[in-house]
């Protein structure tokens, strides 16, 4: 069988090897949480068997055991407070999801809450991790704590067989090691351990840094999922943001969205050396056909750089843009040193024009790394007015310096199906499922791009503006490549 070890961070984790859980818990986010997973039967022509085993935090002995079936080519969702049934109430842990034939998986890590501005919306969505996915050491660029509300956690889960001590350091935006903050735990077998940043004593506060998650035998694999967050306090503070750990780097990353003043959105860049020495970083940003370079400083090994797109001089060039054309794509290149790894994130703050709604969302994808690209990809779900409320898109980016030509497939819509679409060299294009010709309202799918040049992609859902849902319902994925 095919066993995807996902793990889902929560306040609330889900493992999938996805993390779930719903709850109120001392540490993380305030609030009661669930865990949304979706499951996704890739082969066209077998049905899949499917057995997805819960595995409560800290604790060997599994509490569910829950068997299914998914049609070839469908999808399913479970969302813990009620399916599978039988999911322990307080839930909180991992999941394994062991499969007949490949799947991809995802989680919601999301408070339950109406969505209003006294009670916002608090989602954060990470992909499945696979057995390949997993290892005994992994990397995280981005973690919190009380960073100007800020707090970030660490959810790890054993993939292993048997017990495993599992140590946490962390590292200082300078590269230096906060050596009072390690932190060391056993994780028995299958389970997870979520390690609070804010409950970390030997962690400053204002503190941003890096983290690196290892199995002290050196063998055993694990998987990890990250989420941070702003402080709840208002719905334009309710940003939730989720990203999967890495177990390797590259010394070419590709960014197949980015965006600056784009209707209140905007980017950043958390880069992290894995490497053994120092390292710096070439960043080529593609808007609208326009060019434009950054490069870093050193970045001292283990330590991550984070840019944010709005502080950046380099991209004032982009301001001058129509709002409309103000996202883009770009490629992260080692100059010296590396590996790296990244993640990107992408929120909105508010301010002037800026609908109600959109305020206070925030999401992150993973950078993908070179050698990962081909000519198709493919996203599990994009949404058109789905339930009245919630529409999304993608973004794919041309890796190579060639102009090519996409067509996109729309499942169960033909008539919006699009061929000859250019795609500029180094460059992107962009749809937003509401503005796409002939696409149904209510459009809840499929979608594969395949384009005569290699490419990658991320896709990304949100409530409508003027739908009266308030807080953070943004979330954004990688696409998979096939």
């Amino acid at each position: 069988m095919t066993k995807l070890s996902r793990l889902l961070a929560l306040t609330l984790a889900l493992a999938l090897v996805l993390g779930v859980g719903y709850a109120a818990y001392a540490a993380g986010p305030a609030g009661s949480w669930a865990s949304g997973i979706a499951c996704v039967n890739l082969d066209s022509a077998n049905d899949a068997s499917i057995t997805l085993t819960f595995y409560p935090q800290d604790s060997g002995s599994a509490a569910l055991s829950y068997a299914d079936t998914i049609p070839a080519g469908a999808s399913k969702n479970y969302y813990t407070p009620s399916t599978p049934p039988g999911v322990p109430s307080g839930f909180l842990g991992s999941v394994v999801v062991a499969s007949s034939t490949p799947v991809s998986c995802s989680v919601n890590t999301q408070k339950q809450s109406a969505g209003t501005q006294s009670d916002p919306y608090r989602i954060g969505t990470s992909a499945g991790v696979s057995e390949a996915e997993a290892a005994p050491t992994m990397y995280a660029p981005q973690v919190m704590k009380n960073l100007a509300g800020w707090n970030s956690y660490i959810a790890v889960q054993n993939t292993d067989s048997v017990d495993t001590s599992v140590t946490v350091t962390y590292k200082d935006a300078n590269g230096n090691t906060v050596a009072g903050a390690t932190e060391t735990v056993t994780i028995p077998a299958q389970s997870t351990h979520i390690f609070y940043q804010d409950s970390n004593a030997g962690l400053p506060n204002n503190f941003i840094g890096a983290a690196t998650i290892s199995a002290d035998n050196g063998t055993s694999k694990l998987a990890v999922v990250v989420n941070f967050y702003n402080d709840g306090s208002t719905s334009s503070k309710a940003q939730l943001h989720s990203y999967n750990g890495f177990a390797s780097g590259a010394n070419t990353l590709y960014v197949p969205r980015v965006v600056r003043n784009f209707y209140g959105y905007n980017s950043g860049l958390s880069i992290q050396n894995i490497g053994a020495s120092d390292t710096t970083v070439k960043v080529t940003f593609n808007f609208a056909g326009n060019t434009y370079t950054y490069t870093s400083g050193a970045i001292a090994p283990g330590a991550a750089l984070a840019i944010y797109a709005p502080n950046m001089s380099e991209l004032s060039g982009v301001d001058s843009l129509p709002q409309s054309q103000r996202f883009g794509s770009a490629v992260i290149e080692v100059l010296s040193g590396g590996p790296v790894v990244a993640i990107v994130n992408e929120d909105n703050r508010g301010g002037a024009g800026v609908p109600a709604e959109r305020a206070g969302q925030g999401s992150t994808y993973n950078a993908i790394p070179a050698g990962s690209e081909t000519n198709t990809v493919f996203f599990a779900q994009i949404a058109r007015n789905a339930g009245g409320v919630f529409s999304g898109g993608f973004q794919v980016a041309n890796t190579t310096s060639t102009n090519g030509t996409c067509s996109i497939s729309y499942a169960g819509a033909s008539a919006a199906d699009e061929t000859g679409v250019s795609l500029p060299a180094n460059g992107s294009i962009a749809r937003y499922a509401p503005s796409v010709a002939n696409l149904p309202d209510g459009f809840n799918g499929a979608v594969t791009v395949t384009c005569d040049v290699p490419i990658v992609g991320i896709s990304n859902l949100a409530v409508n503006p003027g739908s009266g849902r308030y807080g953070d319902s943004f979330t954004q994925g990688n696409g998979l490549n096939q």
